[in-house]
């Protein structure tokens, strides 16, 4: 059974990518937005130590209670939990990533990225998978849709309601229906005690920090139970950027089972032989590293496939079936 939670921000949030930023050649880098499940599960295990009256530096040591340790896991390591999204919930009403096996009418596109509500129904065409061998290729399973007259586009990186989800026509929703994006610009200081916090010289940067709209709250599951208190200040993202957290209830289907079909991922899945093997449908890569606090430096670049990508199994508990 998972635990949900939502989370509000105080402010905006900011997630950078993964571009180096060289003095004199760019100042600038694209978000990262939904957050990683990494971030999420970091800032959580951040809090349950704050709120167990744990100290960094003897959590560092090891010098933490056996029970509290299996929840938060070793210093240095990954996360003995998995983060289930991050998704988006506004007015009691979760949304999902949409399929990249199903496509729309590429002429809706622009109405659905420039409405008003930045939503518009549309008619949805479903990739099924083809038994026959009039098509030659040594991809197997093959996976199509046929269009009528119309040029056809994914879905993927689009957002629909869960509820909506086994609907031929619905609602389509574009990042921005959630989010406002706002440009930021700050200077790089030098903060060496002899020099005194003055500009560095060639250090401007311009980063796009994400508002979430009225309403609308960052969801995310977890699939174990932790010594977390049910409401509480949470600190994600760059610069540690805070809000508020409360438990709630999602009534999100959790299938334990692992029969074939097709699974989409509601989060990015790290690229690996098993994942490689079993994608259907999928868009752009992405690449994600990050600093290792315990290592004190980068971490190695890691490929993801994106939220809304499609499996013939399942990877994780991020997975839920659809037809």
């Amino acid at each position: 059974m998972l635990n949900w939670y939502e989370f509000e921000p105080a402010d905006t949030l900011f997630f950078r990518g993964a571009e180096p930023m060289e003095m004199g050649e760019d100042h600038s880098a694209t978000p990262i937005f939904p957050p990683m499940p990494q971030t999420i599960a970091g800032a959580l295990r951040t809090t349950i130590l704050i709120q167990n009256g744990v100290d960094f530096k003897d959590y560092e040591k090891g010098n933490i209670d056996d029970v509290l340790k299996k929840s938060v896991g070793k210093y240095g390591k990954e996360a003995p939990f998995e983060v289930v999204g991050p998704l988006f919930s506004k007015d009691n009403k979760l949304y999902i990533p949409a399929p990249y096996s199903w496509y729309m009418d590429k002429s809706r596109k622009p109405e659905i990225e420039k409405g008003p509500t930045k939503s518009t129904i549309v008619k949805v065409k479903k990739s099924k998978k083809i038994e026959e061998d009039f098509i030659k290729t040594k991809n197997k399973p093959l996976y199509w849709v046929k269009p009528n007259n119309e040029e056809l586009i994914s879905l993927g990186g689009f957002w629909i309601k869960f509820d909506d989800i086994n609907k031929n026509e619905l609602k389509v929703y574009s990042l921005e229906y959630f989010v406002v994006f706002e440009q930021r610009v700050g200077i790089g200081l030098n903060d060496k005690a002899d020099k005194g916090r003055i500009v560095r010289e060639g250090m401007i940067y311009a980063f796009n920090h994400a508002r979430l709209k009225e309403g609308v709250k960052i969801a995310f599951g977890i699939d174990k139970e932790l010594p977390l208190r049910k409401e509480g200040i949470l600190r994600l993202g760059a610069e540690r950027r805070f809000g508020r957290y409360t438990k709630t209830k999602i009534d999100l289907p959790n299938d334990e089972s692992n029969s074939d079909g097709e699974w989409m991922s509601l989060s990015v899945v790290p690229k690996s032989k098993k994942a490689n093997e079993h994608i259907i449908a999928t868009g752009k890569i992405m690449y994600v590293g990050g600093w290792d606090l315990a290592k004190g430096f980068h971490k190695p670049m890691v490929g993801y496939f994106p939220a809304g990508s499609v499996f013939n199994t399942k990877i994780n508990k991020n997975f839920i079936k659809i037809k």
